[in-house]
């Protein structure tokens, strides 16, 4: 009896697939490769950024500064002025700029 080539080709890899298959399926899965069980994580605790430092007040000569900028339409170059004096975050030094608005 006489098969064709590419009906043995294809027994083969069905062969192969469902031989592969079934070693794979024998395995211990991996939990950080999406088998078996979720590992448990505990949630990282939530921290409140509470501030008890008084409010900053900018020097009269850099708070001048910073009016001029602002008067000019330079609400930036004012943000990084006072950031550099102040040392503040960049939310804390636009936060100071803008009520000096």
């Amino acid at each position: 009896m006489f098969v064709p080539i590419p009906v043995l080709i294809a027994i083969g890899v069905a062969f192969l697939i469902l031989l592969l298959w079934a070693l794979r399926s024998s395995r211990g899965r991996d939990p950080l490769m999406g088998g078996g069980q979720a590992p448990h994580y505990r949630p990282a605790p939530v921290v409140q950024k509470v501030s008890l430092a008084a409010p900053v007040a900018l020097p009269p000569e850099v708070e001048a500064q910073v009016r001029a900028l602002l008067a000019a339409g330079r609400k930036i170059e004012a943000i990084k002025l006072a950031r550099d004096v102040t040392h503040l975050g960049l939310k804390d030094s636009k936060d100071l700029v803008e009520s000096m608005e």
